[in-house]
């Protein structure tokens, strides 16, 4: 797998949506159905959407004979994240109000009374395609060397890391049904308590490394 796809897929293990999301299935009387109707739809659609955006790009190259396009959506995602990372270090970036501890958030509300349909519409919402996700396809559209089914293998792996928590959600409340709670309770503290931090640095180096790959690829060498 290409070494950028896998460094971005380990950065989306834990996300604030998805943490939101298990949290508040996990606080229903029957989360193992709901969160297999979540990991279901989210892991179908991501799977659908990687497959056809590497297909497209690697035909994109194969047609037009020139490495030119991935090196520009790199150079364009780097500057996003960058830009991004900047209006977050200098607090422009949209906050997240603050509410009481015991009180529940907006999307625990919503899916207070959820239902195995409402779960699965929860697990793609969760798990749209953003800049990272875009990035590692690029990456691996790059990586392929001609031949699809590796790219399909490198989405299919991607998507598994990306799903890997609600996965082990999904283990743990087979096993031990007060245990993922408890986890993704200290783990959302800890994510929204360094959250501008964690922007920040996150997209900081993202963005930089996007930038300067997608510069010195379109670079041409010197003799």
């Amino acid at each position: 797998m290409s070494n950028e796809a896998l460094l971005l897929a380990l950065s989306t293990v834990v996300r604030p949506t998805t943490l939101a999301a298990l949290f508040a299935i996990l606080a229903t009387r029957s989360p193992q159905r709901l969160l297999l109707a979540y990991v279901t739809a989210g892991v179908v659609f991501t799977l659908a959407v990687g497959t056809l955006v590497v297909l497209l790009l690697a035909g994109l190259v194969s047609a037009t004979s020139s490495p030119v396009a991935r090196p520009i959506l790199d150079l364009v995602l780097g500057l996003a994240a960058l830009g991004y990372a900047g209006a977050a270090w200098a607090g422009w970036a949209p906050r997240r109000r603050e509410r009481p501890p015991d009180s529940p958030g907006r999307m625990q509300r919503r899916l207070a009374s959820l239902t195995p349909r409402g779960a699965a519409v929860a697990g793609v919402l969760t798990h749209l395609p953003g800049l990272v996700y875009l990035a590692a396809l690029n990456a691996i559209a790059g990586s392929t060397g001609g031949h699809p089914a590796d790219g399909l293998l490198q989405v299919a792996v991607y998507v598994a890391i990306w799903f890997s928590l609600p996965m082990a959600a999904l283990l743990l409340a087979a096993c031990k049904p007060g245990l993922p709670q408890e986890l993704l309770e200290l783990l959302g503290r800890w994510s929204r308590k360094h959250q501008r931090v964690i922007t920040v640095l996150f997209l900081g180096v993202l963005g930089g490394y996007l930038a300067v790959s997608g510069v010195a690829d379109l670079t041409p060498p010197t003799a």
